[in-house]
């Protein structure tokens, strides 16, 4: 019995986002979680979150987008 490698392909997604609408969303996040453990934060329980930027992500990573499904 042989393997043979009949074909090869490649699919992008339709569906990206952009470094910018994901910070917007992760930021969005933070606020949220910082506003909802405030008392837990301020008691020094619960780290506060810090936000992120565009800058960071592609500095860090490479990524400037992604495509997702």
């Amino acid at each position: 019995m042989s393997i043979v490698i009949s074909a090869a392909g490649l699919y992008t997604p339709k569906e990206s986002i952009s470094n910018d609408e994901l910070v917007a969303s992760f930021n969005q996040y933070v606020d949220d979680f910082n506003a909802d453990n405030s008392e837990s934060i301020a008691e020094g329980f619960v780290d506060e979150l810090v936000h992120s930027s565009s800058a960071f992500i592609e500095k860090a990573s490479g990524i400037k987008s992604r495509f997702f499904i």
